[in-house]
């Protein structure tokens, strides 16, 4: 019985200290340009496994994305977030250009029924771009370039993306 109610007083003193402490939210995803052996890489987290998306091309993809897998090579991560509404996914676009890599990554939201709902770059070194972005766990989209551009938006209920800030 003793043991019983050392038990019972344990289990509530941990969920008093642990519901007390703030609680740092983890971002779905943070992308980070950085350099290594001379060349500009992205990093982000968590590691995601991006994948060619041939079975799904088709629903995962639209008419803009068949020119630019064209050029480059696009990859597609599992969901990163999805509700009864909508979910999200992140696409990464690779091509060569002056004998190095750069990538492009965007965040796609998606309806229940597989279409596209909106669209934004977080992150890319693509066309003179140098921005790195991450998606908050509050779906924020954080998007900053190293002249000091920052670029706030927010996937809505709905799916769709709000831009808030743009400077």
């Amino acid at each position: 019985m003793k043991l019983r109610y050392l038990s019972i007083a344990l289990l509530s003193f941990n969920f008093l200290l642990f519901s007390c402490q703030d609680s740092k939210k983890e971002d779905l995803i943070d992308i980070k340009i950085v350099e290594k052996d001379g060349a500009t890489v992205f990093q982000y987290l968590p590691n995601l496994e991006f994948n060619n998306a041939i079975d799904s091309a088709a629903s995962l993809f639209d008419s803009k994305d068949y020119y630019r897998i064209m050029s480059s090579e696009i990859k597609v991560a599992p969901p990163i977030y999805q509700n009864e509404t909508f979910r999200v996914r992140v696409f990464t676009r690779r091509s060569v250009s002056e004998n190095s890599f750069r990538y492009g990554f965007l965040v796609r939201t998606y309806s229940k029924d597989g279409k596209i709902k909106d669209e934004m770059v977080i992150a890319s070194n693509l066309d003179g771009l140098q921005c790195e972005g991450k998606v908050t766990a509050d779906l924020k989209i954080i998007t900053s370039c190293p002249d000091g551009e920052e670029t706030i938006a927010q996937i809505e209920s709905d799916g769709s993306i709000k831009t808030l800030k743009d400077e």
